[in-house]
């Protein structure tokens, strides 16, 4: 079936439901930003791979919203299709919305799927759409009699996360959660992220691309927890070991009974990702509305964690190490690899290391132009052929038991002119910047992300997105709650703590030409006391060398050119003792001081 036969066959279910305009989001019953292949809908239907995104469908219009990160892709995924896009001016904001208010009649009917849109957000849909004299209908989900190739939810196993690694069993995490419910007197928290029921109970699963969850709901009350998932997934002893710890395996779609059942005092729920349909069944009265304790406590990674991760960058940066030999030996000798075959050869040599379980994310190899598309992703038949010249970026990371990596470097392939190493030394001052930041303790990341932003404001040039998310612990590349950006809003919001790992990338893209980003993870440490309270700053944890070929070092003031020489310092003598000769020259060359 073709994109355009299924926006009609979707049009005639909306006509035989009496929808006028449905709205089909990214999203899960759990709100994950990355989802199960069976929830990917919006995929399926509009051709748009991005990461965020909504379709609108009414009977004469299909319209695609996403932001600046995604724009030159939805421009090339939607070719073909009857499907608009239509640019997010503010990259969190529902502005589809607005454009059903404009376009819809009053009386008219705008559906979705209760369970894959978050109790947060229902009460700004009810209320804008209820203002235009618009209904808000709970349809269901109006693919399901539509999209006849639709992949089966997951059934891959579920598996224990040792405690030497997490540095925390689930015994003392399930306590720890037990005494904030206490504090809020709530009598029962359901947690529904799945990043938080894997990191509770230290257990791992794959029914997400590159993030090492499992489709699961878990409700804790004051004695026990129960956990909501297919029981297939797990082996006896896992179940025998979780009912140990006063958990208790349910099959995954008697949540909604079991939730109707409750009638004794609060149920915590997180509004960001409890989806409406089990919300709903909830009497207002009983419900204790705030974010999870989870998200924080998963956020704050402990000491055991922090040295894990240490250790995660120096094998991250040896795999990249021969990976970046491998492309070099190879132009050389006068082959053009693919960006898809380095991509490859990328993840090869990261799953040659100890501990290693996958990829973060696919990565994002784009040479030249392809550098501009931001969340680029190249595959077997369609990617460029790299050639010794112009500018490559490479954004990757690896899901290893003991951390998650994510870096970006931008590399010359050739001499490049002034203006790009301009730029590109605008970048990189933005990034030494911030990551040289002190500040008093409750600052937050909207307060910092002009730090990295400033040297390419004073070129009158800027980049289309967030400037840092938060990182989890062998757990998803994005985790919530900090983040460095521009606009008010959960990441912006959050205040920055000791332990929270946060990725540090600001970029330039110009569309057509060439694509610039450098990436570290940083970790917020303690930087002292003085009579002004509690100070914070960061180390940079991620290991691999900038290409200083791409910088203008006139534009290099002497700290950052200190920093730099530090940083690389570091690196070499971190990786070295790991490396072989061949490989330590080449670090030792690339860390050269200057």
């Amino acid at each position: 079936m073709s994109r355009n036969e299924a926006i009609l066959a979707l049009r005639a279910q909306m006509k035989t439901h009496g929808i006028d305009a449905y709205i089909l989001p990214t999203a899960d019953p759990h709100q994950s930003e990355y989802l199960p292949e069976y929830y990917a809908g919006r995929v399926w239907i509009s051709g748009f791979k991005g990461s965020a995104g909504t379709v609108v469908v009414t009977q004469d219009h299909a319209g695609l919203w996403t932001d600046g990160r995604y724009f030159i892709q939805a421009e090339s995924e939607l070719v073909g299709s009857e499907f608009v896009m239509h640019k997010l001016v503010v990259q969190t904001q529902a502005e589809y919305l607005d454009w059903c208010i404009a376009n819809l009649s009053p009386g008219q009917t705008v559906g979705c799927d209760f369970w894959c849109i978050s109790f947060g957000q229902l009460a700004n849909f009810d209320a804008k759409l209820k203002e235009a004299g618009l209904i808000l209908k709970d349809c269901g989900d109006l693919l399901k009699d539509v999209w006849t190739s639709r992949p089966s939810l997951p059934k891959s196993p579920v598996y224990l996360f040792e405690d030497h690694f997490a540095g925390e069993s689930r015994d003392s995490k399930l306590k720890r959660i037990r005494l904030e419910m206490k504090n809020k007197k709530a009598n029962h928290l359901l947690i529904s992220a799945l990043d938080e029921v894997a990191w509770a109970l230290n257990l791992r699963g794959s029914d997400v691309h590159c993030n090492p969850v499992f489709v699961a709901y878990l409700l804790i009350d004051e004695e026990k927890a129960q956990l909501f998932i297919d029981p297939s997934k797990l082996q006896t002893d896992t179940v025998e070991l979780l009912k140990s710890a006063g958990v208790h395996v349910q099959a995954y779609d008697s949540i909604l009974g079991k939730i109707q059942k409750i009638r004794d005092g609060l149920i915590w729920i997180d509004p960001s990702n409890i989806n409406c349909k089990i919300a709903l069944q909830i009497p207002a009265g009983s419900i204790y509305s705030a974010p999870s304790p989870v998200m924080l406590a998963k956020a704050l990674k402990n000491e055991v964690e922090i040295s894990h991760i240490r250790r995660a960058m120096e094998k991250d940066c040896h795999a990249l190490i021969q990976a970046f030999i491998w492309l070099e030996e190879t132009l050389q000798s006068g082959q053009t690899p693919t960006e898809y075959e380095f991509a490859m050869k990328i993840k090869a040599c990261r799953a040659s290391q100890k501990d290693y379980v996958g990829e973060s994310f696919d990565a994002i190899i784009g040479y030249r132009s392809n550098g501009a598309i931001i969340h680029y992703k190249p595959d077997p038949t369609h990617s460029k052929k790299i050639n010794p010249e112009g500018i490559l970026l490479v954004d990757s990371g690896g899901q290893y038991l003991d951390g998650t990596t994510d870096i970006t470097r931008t590399i010359a392939l050739s001499p490049v002119s002034d203006e790009i190493k301009k730029i590109n030394t605008a970048v990189l001052k933005g990034n030494i910047s911030l990551s040289r930041a002190v500040f008093p303790a409750a600052t937050k990341g909207i307060q910092l992300d002009l730090l990295a932003r400033q040297y390419l404001w004073q070129q009158l040039l800027n980049y289309g997105h967030g400037t840092g998310h938060g990182v989890g612990f062998f757990m998803n590349v994005h985790e919530p709650p900090q983040g460095f950006v521009a606009v008010w809003n959960q990441r912006g919001s959050a205040e920055l703590q000791p332990g929270m790992l946060t990725s540090n990338e600001p970029g330039f893209y110009q569309e057509g030409e060439f694509g610039i980003r450098i990436e570290n993870l940083v970790l917020t440490i303690p930087a002292g006391q003085s009579e002004y309270g509690e100070f914070l700053k960061f180390e940079t944890m991620t290991l691999f060398p900038i290409d200083t070929h791409l910088i203008y070092f006139p534009d290099l003031d002497r700290s950052s050119i200190d920093w730099l020489n530090a940083y690389h310092e570091k690196v070499f003598n971190r990786v070295s003792p790991y490396l072989n000769e061949k490989e330590k020259n080449w670090l030792q060359e690339k860390c050269k001081q200057v």
